[in-house]
């Protein structure tokens, strides 16, 4: 299943996604919406790929692995999503991390520093550029917008958290769109990223 995953679908779509990458202006828009899902659909099948290969082998000498993504794309909130995402990575940087800088045991402002610095890391963790940790920098202050609505936000974030409370579509959908377009910084530099982002909503830019 890892194999399949990886070889057949992740790097056939990688290809595909960079062929149309030079022509990204010129598509539709809903063609560009296409190219943002055809992002999100490949870093999930690349990583869970490869991560289903090792827990297959280790298997095969009588290692258990634990699982590393949980349909992460199925999370209703950011906090759910990073439950279910790169589960190895999220938990060590958790645990060895943001726990020893204090957790969310000095305060929000303390709490929402550590979150950053924590988060920063995971986006360093995939490379050296300025990408990485703008991408690490944008779901930390996501993560700590979505946890403490009412906390960051006032009475706004309270009603804006008593809804998505009521209506898990909407936060699926709202989550759903926020880990995508991080990926356009994720995967491109942080212009290039931005540009392609004003295109999903404008003809041409």
């Amino acid at each position: 299943m890892g194999m399949f995953k990886k070889v057949v679908l992740a790097d056939n779509l990688t290809a595909a996604l960079e062929y149309w990458h030079h022509s990204y202006a010129e598509l539709t828009r809903l063609g560009r919406w296409e190219f943002l899902a055809g992002l999100g659909l490949r870093i999930l099948l690349d990583f869970s790929g490869y991560s289903d290969i090792a827990i297959g082998l280790a298997q095969m000498m009588g290692i258990a692995i634990p699982e590393n993504f949980s349909w992460p794309y199925l999370a209703t909130n950011l906090r759910e999503f990073w439950r279910r995402w790169h589960i190895s990575l999220s938990s060590w940087i958790r645990d060895y991390v943001y726990i020893p800088l204090g957790g969310n045991r000095h305060g929000l402002g303390r709490k929402v520093l550590n979150g950053l610095i924590a988060f920063s890391l995971v986006g360093l963790w995939h490379g050296p550029a300025w990408n990485f940790v703008v991408w690490g920098l944008y779901n930390g202050v996501g993560l700590a917008i979505s946890s403490n609505y009412a906390a960051v936000l006032g009475a706004p974030g309270a009603l804006v958290a008593a809804g998505l409370a009521r209506a898990p579509v909407v936060g699926w959908v709202v989550t759903t769109l926020f880990v995508f377009v991080g990926w356009l910084v994720f995967f491109y530099p942080v212009p290039e990223a931005t540009r392609m982002f004003l295109l999903l909503f404008v003809s041409q830019r």
